[in-house]
């Protein structure tokens, strides 16, 4: 805890009736209970962390002074009488990366204080049936790149970026507790397995030898260690991943210059090849049933365009074209019948937003939009976002995201637009509604 936060708890404290006050406030929160399905969270154009119910009537600033209840170590609630790091740009503070846990209760987020002398990167989690905020690690160097939860909503691992590449890092959820580093490597991709301490990697580690793998890593309180290499040499892919139900782990394989779509068991015990690809980077999800897995291929590494989607059912191995048209990322809805994608006309200057009916094979486009540079990071790593963030409404009916919604279709680019806003898109080619300006923007994780 920073020295002016101390001081601010400390004169807090002397003011009992203030305390009880946001104590009562605070229980009568608590009796509401947690954030209900369909809730979004956003980052808006004033560098804030919103978030609102599935009406979202009126978005609520958390990271705004005037929503701040800071928590001590010993968790005694006191209000906020001067500025925390939590109180929003005015200090010169951004906030980003709104994640919500796993049972939907928390929000993680980041921060960049900017300060003449030096810079104060750091993670914060956000109760929001409590408005709780505690901050659970701060960097005078290493800025935030990415979080993601654990299954078990009490721990939470984030990417710092360092001098030398990228630190995976596990934090508790209690300030200023130790945190732990898991792995170092550039790149570094991971997703978390349902059973604790089980985490899969795809690195090339910061030693000597620089050598690319996939391995499954087991942790323990005392020690972790990789307990299996599932791939050795270059492999085109970002992120191994878990299917949804835990059954089966999903990675990308080298085997003899040649990239194979692997899926084996949780332990990756009998993996087998169900897809052979073509040269080129290659990103994958799983749907939500965990029967299938759409997949893609971009021939040109700098230039992150998937020319075309397709999917596979697990069981059989056999794959389909879902689309031939060109995409930057693709999302499926809980329900798994359907596939968002953002599509990529040719020399055109924006975006498409298309669904695709898997059961029925029918397409729809619902419009044509300018990404923010938030949003445009988010679909570069959209297969390692798709372990820890959603941007469908859990029953499936619309989608979210940030940016300037277009009427028509320019050939050039817009010379002025208006801010971009956070738009919620319903798939029945109803009108999109209008939330609010922001850069970046998810919804709550269907339970």
């Amino acid at each position: 805890m920073t020295t002016s936060v101390m001081r601010s708890v400390r004169a807090c404290l002397r003011n009992a009736a203030a305390a009880a006050v946001v104590l009562q406030f605070a229980l009568a929160t608590i009796a509401h209970g947690a954030t209900a399905p369909g809730a979004i969270t956003f980052v808006g154009t004033d560098s804030n962390i919103y978030y609102c119910d599935a009406k979202c009537s009126k978005p609520k600033c958390i990271t705004c002074k005037a929503a701040a209840i800071h928590v001590r170590r010993d968790d005694a609630i006191v209000p906020v009488a001067d500025p925390a790091p939590d109180a929003g740009p005015a200090a010169g503070t951004e906030y980003g990366l709104p994640t919500f846990s796993p049972d939907g209760k928390r929000l993680a987020y980041s921060s960049v204080t900017q300060r003449q002398a030096e810079n104060s990167f750091a993670v914060w989690v956000y109760d929001l049936a409590r408005s709780q905020t505690v901050q659970i690690f701060e960097s005078r160097s290493e800025r935030i790149l990415y979080l993601d939860w654990l299954p078990d909503a009490q721990h939470l691992s984030f990417l710092l970026g360092e001098p030398r590449g990228l630190s995976l890092v596990l934090a508790e959820l209690k300030e200023s507790a130790p945190v732990r580093i898991v792995a170092t490597g550039m790149p570094l991709y991971f997703d978390w397995g349902a059973r604790p301490g089980e985490l899969a990697l795809h690195m090339v580690a910061l030693d000597s030898d620089r050598t690319e793998q996939v391995s499954l890593m087991s942790l323990t309180p005392s020690s972790q260690n990789v307990v299996k290499l599932l791939s050795r040499g270059r492999t085109p892919f970002k992120t191994p991943a878990w299917s949804p139900d835990g059954m089966h782990l999903a990675y990308i394989a080298n085997n003899h210059a040649e990239s194979n779509l692997v899926v084996a068991d949780a332990d990756a015990g009998h993996p087998r090849s169900v897809v052979s690809l073509p040269v080129g980077e290659n990103s994958f999800v799983w749907a939500p049933d965990s029967a299938h897995i759409a997949y893609s291929t971009a021939i040109m590494p700098q230039d992150p365009t998937y020319h075309g989607i397709k999917l596979v059912d697990v069981a059989s191995a056999n794959s389909k074209w879902l689309t031939h048209k060109d995409a930057a990322a693709f999302f499926f809805a809980p329900d798994s019948r359907h596939l968002a994608y953002i599509g990529v006309p040719a020399d055109k200057p924006y975006y498409t937003w298309s669904v695709i009916d898997l059961k029925t094979g029918a397409e729809k486009t619902l419009g044509n939009f300018l990404a923010t540079p938030d949003e445009s990071i988010a679909y570069r790593y959209f297969d390692q976002l798709a372990v820890s963030q959603t941007i469908w409404s859990p029953d499936s009916s619309s989608f979210i995201y940030a940016g300037v919604r277009l009427a028509g279709s320019p050939e050039q680019s817009l010379g002025f637009t208006p801010p971009p806003a956070v738009y919620i898109v319903p798939i029945d080619g109803s009108e999109p509604r209008r939330i609010s300006t922001a850069v970046l923007a998810f919804f709550s994780p269907a339970r």
